[in-house]
């Protein structure tokens, strides 16, 4: 069966050459179109398409909101399609994700963009939307405040055993980072380094949404870049991202590892050589298998490893792969993940798999 596709731009000129690029594959069918957030709303109880491409400035209502309506009550995978990300990513990346957005793109432009375009929505079609935590309806008349709380004085941390904790994030990451990065003190003693997979034109906006939620120093990584306590390196989306030596890291060109670059799996290798038993690898929601080979890697140096529980992931294909294959020694919710990795860096007990 083809994937049904709802298509939502509001000029007619792009409905159509994307009607007609994905129609060109006999894999996809686009079942409707709309031309405002409203009517992708109405489209998508009428239609129940299997994923919908949006735009974002449109009339009536916009493509974001027609996004977080649509995810609080028909869960759709949605792909973001924006013409312009170099005005409106620094906006568009937080605001599509915290949505609900599975993805975000570039309108394609050109034939090869076209295909990849037809391609990818059939990837997102296989994705089992699970839950979204902003995408939730408001029950009249509720109140959404939270009761105050006694400010309870952090517990300092004492020197830890860690020496470097490296994630491998895809599909549905970028949310679960978010909120982990959150959640970590300033003075949290290990330092981060991550691939997170996105696409090439809203990685700095990413870098800057982490950046402005976190205590710590968030920033994309350069060659030599030192790893240190209260910061965080993001792979450059074009190059490997990989540890050269203790408390040093290396950015690398070079062709994608089993089809990712970066690789999430260079970077979990290179953890396991230069730190064995001090390093903590953490496989997040995405497709595929990238970062499960690093993983048994850390594994066998005598590290720490998490994958992320399946009810918490959008996309279960990377933490599942590292779980069915035996490597992995937490299974945490993506909501836990700060308090697992705090009690790790204090050397407190964490339930094992």
């Amino acid at each position: 069966m083809p994937v049904k596709v709802l298509v939502v731009d509001d000029s007619p000129l792009i409905r159509q050459l994307i009607v007609e690029a994905l129609e060109k594959d006999p894999d996809v069918q686009v079942v409707g179109t709309a031309e405002n957030g409203q009517q992708a709303i109405e489209q998508a109880a009428a239609l129940r398409p299997q994923v919908i491409t949006m735009d974002v400035d449109m009339p009536v209502m916009d493509g974001l909101t027609a996004t977080e309506r649509i995810m609080a009550d028909y869960p759709t995978p949605i792909l973001v399609l924006t013409a312009d990300p170099r005005n409106q990513a620094p906006e568009l990346t937080h605001r599509a994700l915290a949505v609900g957005a599975l993805a975000l793109r570039v309108k394609p432009a050109a034939e090869a963009e076209m295909a990849h375009l037809a391609r990818e929505v059939k990837l997102l079609a296989t994705i089992r939307v699970i839950r979204h935590v902003r995408g939730v309806k408001k029950v009249p008349g509720s109140s959404h405040s939270q009761p105050t709380l006694p400010l309870v004085a952090p517990q300092p941390f004492a020197p830890t055993a860690l020496g470097v904790i490296c994630i491998a994030s895809s599909t549905g990451g970028p949310q679960v980072v978010q909120k982990l990065l959150t959640e970590l003190p300033a003075d949290f003693p290990v330092p981060l380094a991550i691939v997170q997979h996105i696409n090439a034109a809203f990685s700095d906006s990413l870098v800057g949404w982490l950046a402005s939620a976190s205590k710590l120093k968030v920033r994309v990584a350069k060659d030599n870049d030192l790893l240190t306590p209260g910061t965080v390196l993001l792979a450059p989306p074009d190059a490997h991202l990989v540890i050269a030596t203790r408390g040093k890291v290396s950015v690398t060109s070079g062709g994608p590892r089993d089809g990712h670059l970066p690789s999430a799996t260079l970077l979990l290798e290179s953890a396991a050589r230069a730190y064995a038993r001090r390093a903590v690898g953490v496989i997040l929601t995405g497709m595929g298998n990238d970062g499960v080979d690093g993983l048994a890697a850390i594994r066998t140096a005598g590290g720490k490893t998490i994958a992320q529980s399946q009810d918490s992931s959008v996309v279960f294909g990377m933490p599942g792969a590292a779980i069915a294959r035996g490597i992995v020694d937490h299974v945490v919710s993506g909501d836990d993940l700060a308090s697992t990795l705090i009690k790790l860096a204090r050397g407190q007990e964490v339930a094992r798999v």
